[in-house]
């Protein structure tokens, strides 16, 4: 009978059965192969799942109550986030972490690219000019570079005259200069070996007449504050066209009248920076005021003392940003002279080709 084996023994009769080890017939006990039968009954017909009409039916009301939207950037961040993680190749993973830095930068670069002076991000910015610097191979292209330079240069000249801050005005007019003039001397090295090289002299000296326009434009709407008339001052030696230099090849020309730029504004740096003389003149205290003098102990209270002090340390602070900013300007103008010079002698080795004589 069935009450006669145990559990175990019955799982084991079943499975003999379900491999073919035994036979269903064989069981003498009419019980046991009754629960033998039905268990392997079940194991062949399990609880099916709906019918296809009835999944398709909650399919399309599951569906139906939904609602796409636009994927969100925290969305977008968790798929990247969910792709780096997986186990993928490490030279992929290496270049999506690249491409996300490369895009960070990119767009801080963007960003800096409108900064001045003493802004956070200006020293991104002249990293990504020196970059463009490094990658260009030939004077062309160097050329270029150095005109993009000037005009940012000229730009931060511009904007800081504007907020009336004179001494940065004043180095980013004489890093124009500078930036000019190495734009010209890399046009004058292949001056007359190219061609096309004078149509890239032609169009410098356009941007050129282009650039003094607008400072002397600054220049004039300046002017008139009292302000800004210093700061103003500053570009007036880009608006002034200089006299041309007789005997110079026309990309010598351009190094040298920038050169000049350059130089006219680190004198004007150098100038500011000396400090006004001051006058210590004292009236004369008559006998009875020195009594009272060293009766009281000092004629000028304690907190005029530290008035005067702290005056006096303003005036130092203004001084040493003074000096800075001529150090600053005269260095550019330095470079602009070197790259005059290099553009003299570049026009020199490279001498224009005689015209024939009809």
């Amino acid at each position: 009978m069935v009450g006669r084996h145990s559990a175990k023994d019955t799982a084991k009769l079943i499975d003999e059965v379900a491999r073919g080890d035994r036979l269903l017939e064989d069981i003498k006990d009419p019980q046991l192969r009754e629960t033998v039968r039905l268990a392997l009954r079940l194991h062949k017909d399990p609880y099916t799942a709906p019918d296809a009409r009835t999944r398709s039916r909650i399919r399309a009301r599951v569906l139906f109550g939904l609602h796409p939207h636009n994927a969100t950037l925290v969305d977008r961040l968790a798929i990247a986030f969910e792709l780096l993680g997986r186990p993928t190749p490490y030279a992929m993973r290496a270049l999506a972490v690249g491409l996300v830095i490369v895009a960070i930068g990119a767009s801080t670069a963007v960003v800096s690219s409108g900064t001045v002076a003493d802004d956070a991000l200006y020293s991104v910015k002249t990293t990504s000019e020196q970059m463009r610097l490094a990658l260009a191979t030939s004077p062309e292209d160097r050329a270029v570079v150095e005109l993009s330079i000037a005009e940012h240069r000229l730009a931060e000249a511009t904007a800081l005259a504007t907020l009336g801050d004179e001494d940065n005005a004043i180095v980013a007019t004489s890093e124009y200069g500078e930036h000019m003039a190495n734009a010209a001397a890399e046009l004058a090295q292949v001056e007359t070996l190219q061609p096309e090289t004078a149509t890239l002299v032609v169009q410098l000296q356009q941007r050129i007449d282009e650039h003094r326009a607008t400072a002397a434009a600054v220049v004039a709407r300046l002017a008139d504050d009292p302000n800004r008339a210093s700061a103003a001052a500053a570009l007036s030696a880009v608006a002034a066209r200089g006299a041309p230099a007789a005997g110079l090849s026309p990309a010598a020309a351009i190094a040298q009248d920038a050169a000049d730029t350059a130089d006219e504004a680190a004198s004007l740096a150098e100038r500011m920076a000396i400090p006004a003389p001051t006058t210590d003149a004292r009236p004369s205290s008559s006998g009875a005021d020195r009594d009272v003098t060293s009766q009281t102990g000092s004629a000028t209270p304690r907190g005029g003392e530290a008035a005067t002090n702290d005056s006096a340390r303003g005036q130092n602070e203004r001084v040493s940003k003074k000096e800075r900013a001529a150090e600053s300007a005269r260095k550019a103008a330095d470079e602009a002279k070197a790259s005059a010079k290099k553009a003299k002698e570049g026009s020199r080795r490279t001498p224009s080709p005689t015209p024939r004589h009809r």
